[in-house]
């Protein structure tokens, strides 16, 4: 069995502010029909605001994420089935492979003017999810990241389980990374060395993959808020159509910043199964964000009760947590 066996469909979101100028890229392929391929990139615009006369004056960060999400397409078309079994050597892939093109970006450039010392050629974050089926034929999903880009995955049993883990300095959690704008400790870049994470899981059908930019989870009061906001868009729509304008709605409302996301579903068969099967995990979550709303215009009493959730729903959640536990 393929992986392109199970595959419904996907779903793609992508937004900005008005007045901003979107700096995310991303890309997909699930032509084929041994893995599929979901990426999303995020120019990096303080790190980047240098301006390039070669790029019509675009800044490195839209030049960076651009570029990064065909550089994904032509390295994915070229991956061996035997590469999927070793994740850390396709991500040494994978990162050898941007370095060479951002090198090449910097060099075909002429050299940055009087700069900070923050700003850096072409930085952007990357979050790769990559699907196939496992020699026992068990969906087996690759993370591959460096920065705050994020991959999850969704299923009923666990609700949305963050895979991957942010590169941010002093490695605050999901909850304290809404509270603290932490500086980034790794992105793809033309200047210093950089490195790209794997993890590599086997999970049950059904399920779906989400790969984001900060700009779709970085938003809301908690990580238990982003779930419900994703769950209660699936539930509003009846279709993946709907689904779409359901979410981009909901993220225009809240993000300061351009948003991305790809949501590939597989095994779940119909629309209607999908909104049957996540909604007794809809209404455990909703009780928690009832909850937390109970809190009314008390704002120490809802973060102490953000905090309580915080701890039990990490757990359940955030895939380093769940292995402490196993």
């Amino acid at each position: 069995m393929n992986i392109g066996d199970v595959f419904d469909s996907v779903a793609q979101v992508c937004c900005k502010p008005r007045g901003i100028k979107g700096e995310d890229a991303f890309a997909y392929n699930l032509a084929r029909p041994d893995v599929h391929g979901l990426a999303v990139f995020d120019g990096c615009g303080g790190a980047g605001a240098w301006k390039y006369p070669e790029f019509k004056n675009a800044t490195g960060a839209f030049v960076a994420a651009q570029r990064m999400a065909g550089v994904f397409q032509n390295w994915f078309q070229g991956i061996l089935p035997p590469l999927l079994s070793q994740p850390q050597l396709l991500a040494d892939n994978f990162q050898n492979t941007a370095e060479a093109h951002l090198q090449q970006l910097k060099q075909s450039c002429a050299p940055m003017g009087v700069a900070g010392s923050l700003v850096k050629s072409f930085p952007c974050t990357a979050a790769i999810a990559m699907m196939h089926m496992s020699d026992t034929n068990r969906p087996t999903l690759t993370a591959l990241n460096a920065g705050d880009s994020r991959v999850y995955y969704l299923t009923p049993e666990y609700g949305l389980v963050q895979l991957t883990k942010d590169d941010s300095r002093g490695e605050p959690d999901a909850l304290k990374s809404l509270r603290e704008n932490a500086p980034l400790s790794n992105l793809l870049n033309a200047d210093k060395p950089f490195w790209v994470v794997a993890r590599q899981i086997q999970i049950s059908l059904p399920c779906a993959v989400l790969c984001a930019t900060d700009g779709i989870f970085g938003f809301v009061r908690s990580p238990m808020d982003f779930e419900y906001l994703l769950l209660k868009a699936i539930m509003d729509a009846d279709s993946i159509a709907s689904f779409e304008e359901c979410f981009e709605e909901r993220i225009r409302e809240i993000t300061g910043d351009d948003s991305t996301c790809l949501l590939a579903f597989y095994g779940w068969n119909s629309y209607a199964k999908i909104r049957n099967a996540l909604k007794k995990r809809f209404e455990y979550v909703g009780r928690l964000i009832n909850e937390l709303n109970s809190a009314g215009n008390n704002p120490e009493a809802e973060e102490a009760m953000v905090n309580r959730q915080w701890q039990a729903y990490k757990k359940q959640t955030i895939f380093d947590e769940m292995q402490e536990r196993i």
